[in-house]
């Protein structure tokens, strides 16, 4: 599923980068759209990544290219340990 995230950026890129018209239109607001609620998950789970440890720049990039597939996880894994 992470992947398929990867790849509709790809596509995104595609279509702004070699469409025209409208598609491209659409795909460029689609993709700043994107950009901007994946920085504020990020933000807004700051504290899930912060517990989860490793590197903030690593979670940033991740949560900015796959936004829930990254975080769900982690913090699942967190009410996991903490029912135990």
């Amino acid at each position: 599923m992470k992947q398929s995230v990867l790849v509709m950026w790809l596509v995104l890129l595609l279509i702004i980068t070699f469409g025209g018209g409208t598609i491209q239109t659409g795909a460029r607001w689609l993709f700043w759209l994107l950009a901007i609620v994946h920085v504020a998950e990020f933000f807004w789970k700051k504290s899930v990544l912060e517990k989860a440890g490793g590197s903030m720049g690593h979670h940033f990039v991740q949560v900015l290219i796959y936004g829930l597939f990254h975080w769900k996880p982690l913090e699942e894994q967190q009410q996991q340990q903490e029912s135990s």
